[in-house]
């Protein structure tokens, strides 16, 4: 099976930002995650490339808990990624799962879209598995989850360029409203 090696597609497609959408290591088959993340982001972070990282659900099937991968995470060098969201200059810590987060894009200075946002990422960790009983499989986005990022939006609408610049909800995303 080949491998696909970010390293040679960062070389064929060069970028200014870096997403990792989850399951940045595979547990069970890592039994060094430390090693595992520092392999998984070094691209990014060799490229001195600002990124983001979200967890998967398979990220804690190691060593370490779910927290105390995404507290890595948020160490390492040109990351943006957050433990907890911010909301008001202080962390929520009372919302579900670990990795929750907002970054907001603002409008080039001298632009008439300067200090307007622009694009808005919403990062939400989609947990591990299920916690309650009958119901088995992977869990999901929690109530939790669902009331930060609806007050969040709500707040961000003050500062957009216009209304369109607010998140646009895919297929997947559309059980959030």
């Amino acid at each position: 099976m080949e491998h696909c090696n970010i390293t040679h597609y960062n070389d064929e497609l060069p970028h200014v930002f870096d997403i990792d959408i989850g399951d940045n290591i595979f547990g069970r088959d890592t039994s060094d995650p430390i090693s595992s993340m520092n392999m998984a982001f070094a691209p990014a972070i060799d490229a001195k490339v600002p990124w983001a990282a979200i967890l998967g659900n398979h990220d804690q099937e190691s060593t370490l808990s779910r927290r105390e991968v995404m507290e890595y995470i948020t160490k390492l060098d040109h990351t943006l990624s957050q433990v907890y969201p911010q909301v008001n200059g202080s962390r929520m810590m009372d919302i579900a799962g670990f990795g929750n987060y907002h970054l907001e894009v603002k409008g080039v200075l001298g632009s008439p879209f300067e200090n307007k946002s622009v694009l808005n990422l919403y990062m939400l960790d989609s947990g591990d598995y299920s916690k309650i009983r009958n119901i088995n499989g992977y869990g999901w986005i929690q109530e939790s989850q669902k009331k930060w990022f609806l007050e969040l939006t709500n707040q961000l609408k003050v500062g957009c360029w216009s209304e369109t610049c607010l998140f646009t909800y895919s297929k997947s995303c559309t059980k959030l409203l």
